[in-house]
């Protein structure tokens, strides 16, 4: 899809504002001027960027998609968008989001939903719903997000664009409304997985040789993460398997004792994390101390999932021993997942981003799966929180998918602070899967 609204034109620096901008996509546009002024902060070829409205950007505002929060623009850019103008980044808007960045699915009740690009009937995914979808539009060539656990490479696969969530610490956090220390790190969108890369090696330095070979890597598949998969999901997600054999050595591995740590660690650090972090900068909107501001935020929350989730926190603490708990828990997730890599000898894991293709755009909460009626949050992070909580690094790509169905994508898992090498192992697997053909549905 060519680069139109938003592009670089072919032999001048000269970017153009966003024309004609979805509803849902953005919550601030930018202006032709406020274009222009950035220009000569790009340290390279000038290229459109969408920055997810929960982190700072200079002369934007930051509402991270909640009205209270909505107030001023920012004085500075955070540490990540200043890196990324090293390579030439220009921020052409704020890319709507989920409420707080606490949902999957991008129906923020103040700024609209985010629709899956040429699929108006269905959802883009979340938190960074927004941000994957204008890269999906060819409304920036690449998107900044944020990702709790799940946040890049949900909407990444539900779009059908390249999402990278590097290892949590990896990238500077500063200056994003969080949810979480633990679990927290922003991350990229774009067309390809060789673009994400090139971006990384710019912003973070560092040599990679482009004819580097792996020897056969060998490729981690967790069976667990297999299961209960819709029947398109399915079908794309098989042939791609078959294709993958012939270049890396598939090797089946467990995971359920690692992966039940990370579930049940996963929500006591979120709450206790996001009332902390939310608090604070509620507080600097509002002018009072931390715990009334949270109270505050929790009472102007339109989205009614995510203030059910503030007010259970409000009401209900996470307390200070389960919080405890919860990090012995997750040190000791991320020392199993270390030692698992190592025994196995693995590169990485590869695994179905989301068991489901996109839900739709009436997603009350639930969605219909398998016949049943289940959970949308469950369904769509079952395979991505415990890689969020382990820190680890995400690459994900689209699967090829029969013309009239909807993106499918397949996420490679490295070691944490291994992102280069998930980088180019999932740069080697979606050239390897150029060709592939998805399975006919039964």
């Amino acid at each position: 899809m060519p680069l139109t609204p938003a592009g670089v034109t072919a032999h001048t620096a000269v970017l153009d504002t966003v024309e004609r901008p979805e509803p849902g996509d953005w919550t601030q546009t930018c202006t032709a001027d406020e274009i222009a002024d950035q220009v000569p902060l790009a340290g390279g070829k000038p290229y459109p960027l969408a920055v997810k409205a929960n982190i700072a950007v200079r002369g934007l505002r930051r509402s991270a998609g909640c009205e209270l929060l909505d107030v001023r623009p920012e004085e500075a850019d955070a540490p990540v968008v200043a890196l990324l103008r090293r390579s030439g980044a220009v921020v052409v808007g704020m890319a709507n989001m989920h409420e707080l960045a606490f949902g999957i699915t991008s129906q923020n009740a103040s700024y609209g939903a985010v629709r899956l690009p040429g699929r108006p009937g269905y959802l883009a995914g979340g938190s960074s719903g927004g941000s994957a979808a204008v890269v999906a539009r060819g409304h920036a060539e690449v998107a900044l997000g944020t990702d709790t656990g799940g946040s890049i490479s949900i909407p990444a696969s539900l779009c059908g664009v390249a999402g990278f969530r590097p290892s949590t610490g990896r990238w500077p956090s500063a200056g994003i409304v969080g949810l979480s220390w633990t679990r927290d790190t922003p991350g990229l969108f774009a067309r390809s997985v060789r673009r994400l890369a090139e971006i990384d090696l710019t912003m973070l330095g560092g040599t990679m040789d482009p004819d580097q070979d792996f020897p056969r890597p060998r490729i981690g598949v967790p069976a667990g993460l297999f299961r209960d998969l819709h029947p398109a999901t399915r079908a794309a997600i098989e042939p791609a398997l078959d294709a993958l054999a012939d270049t890396v050595e598939l090797v089946p591995v467990k995971l359920a004792d690692i992966w039940e740590l990370t579930r049940a660690a996963a929500m006591p650090i979120v709450c206790w994390e996001a009332r902390r972090l939310l608090g604070d900068v509620a507080a600097r909107a509002l002018g009072v101390d931390p715990e009334q501001a949270f109270a505050r935020l929790v009472a102007d929350v339109r989205s009614p999932d995510v203030r059910q989730i503030l007010e259970t926190e409000l009401e209900s603490p996470v307390s200070p021993g389960a919080y405890a708990i919860a990090q012995r828990q997750t040190d000791q997730a991320r020392a199993s997942y270390a030692e698992l890599l190592r025994k196995h000898a693995l590169d990485a894991l590869a695994f179905p981003t989301t068991p489901a293709p996109a839900p739709p755009a009436d997603c009350d909460g639930t969605v219909e799966h398998l016949e049943s009626r289940v959970d949308a949050f469950e369904v769509y992070t079952r395979n991505t929180t415990p890689g969020a909580m382990l820190g680890a690094p995400m690459v994900t790509f689209p699967l090829a998918t029969p013309e009239a169905g909807l993106p499918v994508g397949l996420t490679i898992q490295g070691a944490r602070f291994d992102d280069r090498r998930a980088l180019r192992l999932a740069e080697g697997m979606a050239g390897t899967l150029s060709n592939t053909v998805a399975k006919p549905l039964d």
